[in-house]
């Protein structure tokens, strides 16, 4: 193949090698490709002057032909090429008026490759492209050569012993795997023996196999000697091998086997899967052969794991009797093994039918206290926050978004009585009804339970004060029940609800007679309102959270006017103390405590021509500082919604939106990490008034609606 002509007009030529082929490219934007594929072709720009001396003949092209190395294949290159003048002294001229010149290289004798080089080496413009290349079968073939010589014991220079068998290696190559071997060589490096007798051969000869070859031939049968193995001669890479594979073969079977291997070498993540395995199966586990091997330590961890996935805890307690009557040298072990029974979290009727009917817990006395304290539990409803402990609390349930009660549509419609909870898998479901419909009521969890207070019994927005009501109800997620409570000294609506420390605090809000500056606290052991030091002026439409150990009091409408104030109730002292304002007043919003930060989010306030308009602003209070600060501001602008904190996230539900003279069923999530709202699942419909918070649910109660079973407590105020 001949290169194509430039001539005088210097225009450049490309060549360039393609699959073994020869192909270039001419000023004519035409390909051409040679026959032959054993040559590569290479170019180098080179700048040239124009020669000064007139020259009669036609400038002829330098064609500089070397041979290129053809036992190199992966040799590819790509090149420009360029003419060149005829070999003459240049005269100096500008740099606008030098052209690159090209030479070629084609197949020549090795003399005039090396007559290139010395132009590269000579500093004449000549450049050129490199480029590392790998070989990818060379890993494989070295570990190959390696693997070949240790079996034919050529040039080992160490033997591995054990109690039945030696092993000749290349000491290189176990210390460069062998966090062991390579302290044991750098501390003395004329080692030419090390015996290893606490090592089973198995175990030793598969490391080794490993070492040369980075393959491992695994099994349930193998893994305990190669394990062993492997941690005692730290090779890391090895152990997270095996400690993978165990993680892959957990099944019902094995599941206990594969505990205890990870325990007896410290592989936590192993560990940390099976145990999962068997709490995500629990009930499929505790059917096989492995479940009466437990020993008393094992089935005891699993019984106090919260994360237990049981369909109820009488379920529970029916394994742990199986698994003590199973051998009689357990019974000793019975009342430790059952006190991590939730008996609490067991309904009285169950606990008669199911728990007293068996003989050891009426019996042994110890046990039969643990039957007693439940029953008592169950007797004594306004006595049962002061005696939560772990046996009351639920197992194996979820955190849960709830809305509770509100006004869906901007029509006549009934307020609603609906409790709402949003399963993590299936949306927004009904959960139950409270006693009696309620708007613009407070709510509050505490101790697990959600309580409910206050708010307007009927829909009259000319005059909503009038309709306050002082209600005070109970929920209790874990048997789906109500039971009402003392209700608070004054009726209030548009007030706030805040927990402190075991104790529930309404502040401020309205009735038929006005504003209220009042307080008051109420005790759950004597299920009654206490009266507090009252705020220094009326408010309502304001919203509260706790921080630092106070109750904050922010905005809301005092004299008829949006406010800024900001204020602090200390219950340890009893007394108020005011706090630097908010940058926008505001009332209708919503506040929230995240990162013992206090975010404070939506309401609205009087425009520039007297009008309500929506307050899209957020700010954040610092109880570290004592200051205010913005944060991200609101996407959508909402009043009289819910809002809540799950998950490090806060939640803001449904609402109205003065803009658009709307009832909203959007869900707005805020980030406070990224700083950033985003639009969360819509609510079913449109709310207002609507209050939110976070329960904490039985999986029972997660997969289905129990709200056609709703059951109340008959109790009296």
């Amino acid at each position: 193949m001949q290169p194509s002509e430039c001539g005088r007009d210097r225009e450049q030529a490309q060549l360039i090698r393609t699959l073994g082929k020869k192909t270039f490219w001419d000023p004519s934007s035409v390909w051409h490709e040679s026959d032959s594929d054993t040559s590569a072709y290479m170019a180098f720009s080179l700048p040239c002057a124009e020669p000064q001396v007139k020259n009669d003949r036609p400038q002829e092209e330098n064609i500089l032909k070397v041979t290129t190395l053809l036992e190199s294949p992966a040799l590819v290159c790509d090149i420009v090429f360029a003419n060149m003048a005829p070999k003459k002294k240049p005269v100096k001229k500008n740099k606008a008026d030098i052209n690159e010149m090209t030479i070629i290289v084609e197949d020549s004798p090795l003399n005039k490759l090396n007559a290139l080089n010395g132009l590269l080496e000579g500093g004449n413009g000549l450049s050129c492209i490199s480029s590392e290349l790998t070989d990818a079968s060379y890993g494989p073939n070295l570990l190959e050569g390696l693997s070949k010589m240790r079996q034919e014991s050529f040039l080992c220079d160490l033997v591995i012993g054990t109690k039945t068998k030696s092993f000749d290696v290349h000491k290189s190559v176990m210390a460069s795997c062998s966090e062991y071997f390579y302290n044991i060589l750098k501390k003395d490096p004329s080692t030419q023996r090390v015996d290893l007798n606490d090592i089973s051969p198995l175990g030793l000869a598969t490391v080794i196999a490993y070492a040369y070859t980075g393959k491992l031939t695994l099994s349930l049968y193998t893994i305990g000697s190669i394990i062993s193995a492997a941690v005692y001669l730290q090779i890391h890479t090895l152990v997270k091998m095996c400690s993978d594979f165990l993680i892959r073969e957990i099944s019902v079977e094995n599941c206990m086997y594969i505990v205890n291997i990870a325990e007896t070498y410290s592989l936590k993540n192993a560990k940390a899967a099976a145990q999962k395995f068997i709490r995500d199966n629990f009930l499929e586990f505790a059917e096989s052969d492995q479940f009466m091997k437990l020993t008393f330590e094992q089935i005891n961890e699993l019984l106090i794991d919260d994360d237990l996935q049981l369909p109820s805890e009488i379920v529970a307690f029916q394994i742990a009797m199986k698994w003590l009557e199973f051998d009689q040298k357990r019974v000793k072990h019975a009342a430790d093994l059952l006190s991590n029974i939730r008996f609490g979290t067991i309904s009285a009727q169950d606990l008669v039918n199911y728990v007293q009917s068996v003989p050891r817990m009426m019996q042994d006395a110890d046990c039969h206290k643990l039957l007693v304290d439940a029953m008592n539990y169950h007797l004594l409803p306004y006595h049962q926050n002061t005696l939560q402990s772990r046996r009351t609390r639920i197992r194996g349930g979820c955190r849960v978004l709830a809305t509770v009660g509100g006004r869906p549509g901007l029509t006549e419609k009934s307020l609603s009585r609906d409790i709402l909870y949003r399963d993590p898998e299936n949306g927004w479901s009904k959960l139950t009804e409270m006693p009696a419909k309620s708007f613009n009521q407070c709510v509050a969890v505490m101790d697990g339970f959600l309580y409910v207070a206050g708010g307007e019994d009927q829909n009259d927005a000319r005059n909503q004060a009038k309709h306050a009501v002082s209600n005070f109800c109970r929920y209790d997620p874990r048997f789906n029940t109500w039971i009402h409570l003392a209700s608070m000294n004054q009726k209030r609506t548009h007030f706030s609800l805040s927990v402190f420390n075991g104790l529930l605090y309404a502040v401020g809000g309205r009735n038929a007679e006005g504003s209220l500056a009042s307080l008051e606290c109420y005790v759950p052991s004597t299920n009654q309102w206490q009266p507090k030091t009252p705020l220094e002026v009326a408010r309502c439409c304001h919203a509260s959270a706790v921080a630092d150990g106070r109750v904050l009091v922010t905005g809301g409408y005092i004299s008829n006017a949006y406010s800024r104030s900001v204020c602090a109730y200390d219950p340890a002292s009893d007394s108020w103390q005011e706090l630097p304002g908010l940058s926008t007043p505001r009332g209708w919003h919503c506040a929230v405590t995240l990162c013992d930060r206090v975010y404070v989010m939506g309401g609205s306030q009087v425009g520039p021509r007297g009008e309500r308009v929506d307050v899209l602003t957020v700010e954040c209070y610092s109880p570290a500082t004592r200051q205010w600060s913005y944060a991200a501001p609101l996407q959508v602008g909402v009043s009289t919604a819910g809002a809540s904190a799950l998950h490090g996230r806060a939640y803001l539900v449904g609402g109205w939106n003065e803009g658009e003279k709307k009832y909203k069923k959007c869900i707005q999530c805020f980030n406070p990490e990224l700083n950033e709202w985003t639009e969360d699942d819509e609510l079913p419909e449109a709310t207002v008034g609507v209050s939110c918070c976070t329960l904490s649910m039985p999986n029972s109660v997660t997969r289905e609606s129990r709200a056609s079973s709703v059951s109340s407590v008959p109790v009296s105020i």
